[in-house]
Protein backbone atom coordinates (compact mmCIF):
# COMPACT_ATOMS: atom_id res chain seq x y z
CA UNK A 1 0.00 0.00 0.00
CA UNK A 2 2.84 2.38 0.79
CA UNK A 3 4.38 1.70 -2.63
CA UNK A 4 1.09 2.52 -4.36
CA UNK A 5 0.61 5.70 -2.32
CA UNK A 6 4.15 6.83 -3.14
CA UNK A 7 3.43 6.94 -6.89
CA UNK A 8 3.80 10.46 -8.29
CA UNK A 9 4.57 12.18 -11.60
CA UNK A 10 6.26 15.46 -12.44
CA UNK A 11 2.88 16.80 -13.63
CA UNK A 12 1.39 16.50 -10.17
CA UNK A 13 -0.25 13.06 -9.95
CA UNK A 14 -1.00 11.96 -6.39
CA UNK A 15 -2.38 8.52 -5.52
CA UNK A 16 -4.69 7.66 -2.63
CA UNK A 17 -4.97 3.96 -1.75
CA UNK A 18 -6.87 2.12 0.96
CA UNK A 19 -6.95 -1.58 1.78
CA UNK A 20 -10.39 -3.18 1.56
CA UNK A 21 -10.46 -6.05 4.08
CA UNK A 22 -13.82 -7.36 2.86
CA UNK A 23 -14.33 -10.76 1.25
CA UNK A 24 -16.13 -11.18 -2.06
CA UNK A 25 -17.54 -14.07 -4.03
CA UNK A 26 -15.67 -15.01 -7.19
CA UNK A 27 -17.04 -16.06 -10.57
CA UNK A 28 -19.82 -13.46 -10.67
CA UNK A 29 -20.49 -12.21 -14.19
CA UNK A 30 -21.24 -8.51 -14.63
CA UNK A 31 -23.07 -7.72 -17.86
CA UNK A 32 -23.05 -4.50 -19.87
CA UNK A 33 -26.66 -3.98 -18.77
CA UNK A 34 -25.55 -4.15 -15.13
CA UNK A 35 -22.85 -1.55 -15.81
CA UNK A 36 -25.25 0.74 -17.66
CA UNK A 37 -27.64 0.69 -14.70
CA UNK A 38 -25.03 2.17 -12.37
CA UNK A 39 -25.23 5.90 -11.45
CA UNK A 40 -21.98 6.52 -13.32
CA UNK A 41 -20.66 9.76 -14.78
CA UNK A 42 -17.99 9.14 -17.40
CA UNK A 43 -15.26 11.74 -17.62
CA UNK A 44 -14.36 13.66 -20.78
CA UNK A 45 -10.97 11.95 -21.11
CA UNK A 46 -11.37 8.23 -21.86
CA UNK A 47 -14.71 7.82 -20.14
CA UNK A 48 -14.41 4.05 -20.55
CA UNK A 49 -11.53 4.17 -18.02
CA UNK A 50 -12.17 7.33 -16.01
CA UNK A 51 -15.50 7.85 -14.31
CA UNK A 52 -17.18 8.82 -11.06
CA UNK A 53 -19.49 6.23 -9.49
CA UNK A 54 -22.07 8.01 -7.37
CA UNK A 55 -23.85 6.43 -4.39
CA UNK A 56 -27.27 7.15 -5.90
CA UNK A 57 -28.88 8.68 -8.96
CA UNK A 58 -28.84 12.45 -9.01
CA UNK A 59 -30.94 14.99 -10.87
CA UNK A 60 -28.24 16.25 -13.23
CA UNK A 61 -28.05 12.93 -15.10
CA UNK A 62 -31.77 13.02 -15.79
CA UNK A 63 -32.02 10.29 -18.40
CA UNK A 64 -32.43 7.36 -15.99
CA UNK A 65 -35.54 9.00 -14.55
CA UNK A 66 -36.81 10.28 -17.89
CA UNK A 67 -40.23 8.88 -18.96
CA UNK A 68 -39.18 8.64 -22.63
CA UNK A 69 -38.37 5.20 -24.04
CA UNK A 70 -34.88 3.89 -23.33
CA UNK A 71 -32.40 4.90 -26.00
CA UNK A 72 -33.89 8.30 -26.79
CA UNK A 73 -32.40 11.71 -26.05
CA UNK A 74 -34.26 14.80 -24.89
CA UNK A 75 -35.49 16.88 -27.83
CA UNK A 76 -33.03 19.70 -27.11
CA UNK A 77 -30.16 17.21 -27.26
CA UNK A 78 -31.41 15.81 -30.55
CA UNK A 79 -31.81 19.31 -31.96
CA UNK A 80 -28.56 20.90 -30.86
CA UNK A 81 -26.74 18.98 -28.19
CA UNK A 82 -25.08 16.58 -30.61
CA UNK A 83 -23.50 19.58 -32.35
CA UNK A 84 -21.65 20.39 -29.12
CA UNK A 85 -17.95 21.03 -29.89
CA UNK A 86 -17.05 18.61 -27.09
CA UNK A 87 -18.55 15.86 -29.25
CA UNK A 88 -17.74 17.00 -32.79
CA UNK A 89 -14.27 18.39 -32.09
CA UNK A 90 -15.06 21.54 -34.09
CA UNK A 91 -16.95 24.76 -33.53
CA UNK A 92 -20.54 24.98 -34.72
CA UNK A 93 -19.65 27.53 -37.47
CA UNK A 94 -16.95 25.12 -38.71
CA UNK A 95 -19.50 22.29 -38.74
CA UNK A 96 -21.97 24.46 -40.69
CA UNK A 97 -19.25 25.29 -43.20
CA UNK A 98 -18.44 21.61 -43.61
CA UNK A 99 -22.12 20.81 -44.24
CA UNK A 100 -22.31 23.59 -46.84
CA UNK A 101 -19.22 22.28 -48.63
CA UNK A 102 -20.55 18.74 -48.85
CA UNK A 103 -24.25 19.41 -49.47
CA UNK A 104 -24.18 20.01 -53.23
CA UNK A 105 -22.00 17.00 -54.00
CA UNK A 106 -24.07 14.81 -51.69
CA UNK A 107 -27.30 15.87 -53.38
CA UNK A 108 -25.78 15.09 -56.79
CA UNK A 109 -24.69 11.62 -55.69
CA UNK A 110 -28.07 10.90 -54.11
CA UNK A 111 -29.94 11.99 -57.25
CA UNK A 112 -27.63 9.88 -59.40
CA UNK A 113 -28.28 6.85 -57.21
CA UNK A 114 -32.03 7.34 -57.39
CA UNK A 115 -31.83 7.74 -61.15
CA UNK A 116 -30.08 4.40 -61.41
CA UNK A 117 -32.75 2.81 -59.22
CA UNK A 118 -35.51 4.27 -61.41
CA UNK A 119 -33.72 3.28 -64.59
CA UNK A 120 -34.44 6.65 -66.16
CA UNK A 121 -35.36 10.28 -65.63
CA UNK A 122 -37.41 11.54 -62.72
CA UNK A 123 -41.17 11.18 -63.14
CA UNK A 124 -42.44 12.89 -60.01
CA UNK A 125 -41.42 16.37 -58.92
CA UNK A 126 -38.34 16.78 -56.75
CA UNK A 127 -39.29 16.33 -53.10
CA UNK A 128 -42.17 13.95 -53.80
CA UNK A 129 -42.11 10.39 -52.51
CA UNK A 130 -40.53 8.98 -49.37
CA UNK A 131 -38.61 11.39 -47.20
CA UNK A 132 -35.06 10.79 -46.05
CA UNK A 133 -34.76 9.67 -42.43
CA UNK A 134 -31.82 12.03 -41.93
CA UNK A 135 -31.31 15.49 -43.35
CA UNK A 136 -28.07 16.30 -45.13
CA UNK A 137 -26.82 18.13 -42.04
CA UNK A 138 -27.71 15.17 -39.83
CA UNK A 139 -25.90 12.73 -42.14
CA UNK A 140 -22.75 14.83 -41.94
CA UNK A 141 -23.09 15.20 -38.16
CA UNK A 142 -23.74 11.48 -37.62
CA UNK A 143 -20.71 10.59 -39.73
CA UNK A 144 -18.47 12.99 -37.83
CA UNK A 145 -19.63 11.54 -34.49
CA UNK A 146 -19.14 8.00 -35.75
CA UNK A 147 -15.64 8.71 -37.09
CA UNK A 148 -14.80 10.40 -33.80
CA UNK A 149 -15.28 6.90 -32.30
CA UNK A 150 -17.54 8.23 -29.58
CA UNK A 151 -19.49 4.98 -29.57
CA UNK A 152 -20.78 2.13 -31.67
CA UNK A 153 -22.85 2.50 -34.81
CA UNK A 154 -25.92 1.42 -32.82
CA UNK A 155 -25.33 4.14 -30.23
CA UNK A 156 -25.11 6.80 -32.95
CA UNK A 157 -28.32 5.39 -34.42
CA UNK A 158 -30.08 5.71 -31.06
CA UNK A 159 -28.93 9.30 -30.72
CA UNK A 160 -30.55 10.17 -34.06
CA UNK A 161 -33.62 7.98 -33.61
CA UNK A 162 -32.91 5.75 -36.62
CA UNK A 163 -31.68 2.20 -37.18
CA UNK A 164 -28.08 1.14 -37.61
CA UNK A 165 -28.35 0.59 -41.36
CA UNK A 166 -29.33 4.25 -41.83
CA UNK A 167 -26.12 5.31 -40.08
CA UNK A 168 -24.10 2.85 -42.16
CA UNK A 169 -25.49 4.35 -45.38
CA UNK A 170 -24.80 7.87 -44.15
CA UNK A 171 -21.18 7.03 -43.33
CA UNK A 172 -20.70 5.36 -46.72
CA UNK A 173 -22.00 8.51 -48.40
CA UNK A 174 -20.19 11.10 -46.33
CA UNK A 175 -16.81 9.53 -45.57
CA UNK A 176 -15.58 9.53 -49.20
CA UNK A 177 -16.68 13.15 -49.56
CA UNK A 178 -14.70 14.09 -46.45
CA UNK A 179 -11.65 12.37 -47.89
CA UNK A 180 -12.17 14.09 -51.22
CA UNK A 181 -12.14 17.47 -49.49
CA UNK A 182 -9.04 16.58 -47.50
CA UNK A 183 -10.81 16.21 -44.14
CA UNK A 184 -9.56 13.66 -41.63
CA UNK A 185 -11.72 13.30 -38.53
CA UNK A 186 -9.58 12.68 -35.47
CA UNK A 187 -10.91 10.23 -32.84
CA UNK A 188 -12.04 11.67 -29.51
CA UNK A 189 -10.73 10.56 -26.14
CA UNK A 190 -14.32 10.32 -24.86
CA UNK A 191 -16.18 7.02 -25.18
CA UNK A 192 -19.90 6.41 -24.57
CA UNK A 193 -22.00 3.28 -24.37
CA UNK A 194 -25.51 4.64 -23.89
CA UNK A 195 -27.48 7.82 -24.70
CA UNK A 196 -27.55 8.41 -20.93
CA UNK A 197 -23.75 8.62 -20.97
CA UNK A 198 -23.91 11.28 -23.68
CA UNK A 199 -26.53 13.32 -21.85
CA UNK A 200 -24.62 13.13 -18.57
CA UNK A 201 -21.44 14.16 -20.38
CA UNK A 202 -23.11 17.21 -21.93
CA UNK A 203 -24.66 18.11 -18.57
CA UNK A 204 -21.47 17.84 -16.54
CA UNK A 205 -18.87 19.22 -18.95
CA UNK A 206 -18.73 22.93 -19.67
CA UNK A 207 -17.40 24.05 -23.07
CA UNK A 208 -13.64 24.05 -23.44
CA UNK A 209 -11.24 25.21 -26.11
CA UNK A 210 -11.69 22.85 -29.05
CA UNK A 211 -9.07 21.71 -31.49
CA UNK A 212 -10.44 20.98 -34.92
CA UNK A 213 -11.45 17.38 -35.52
CA UNK A 214 -10.69 17.70 -39.22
Amino acid sequence: MNSIRATTTHTGLRVHAELDPGTYDTGIKVTDTDIDALPMHRHRFHGDWNYTLRPQHHDTVGVAEDPRPAGSLPSQSRAGGLRNPELTGMTEPALDELVDQLSQRLDELREHGRSQQRGGDRIRARGAGAKDKLTTADRVLATVLYLRKLGTRDLIAQLFGVNGSTITRAVRQIQPLLAGHGYTVRPSTARFRTPADVTAFLTNNSPTEIKSAC
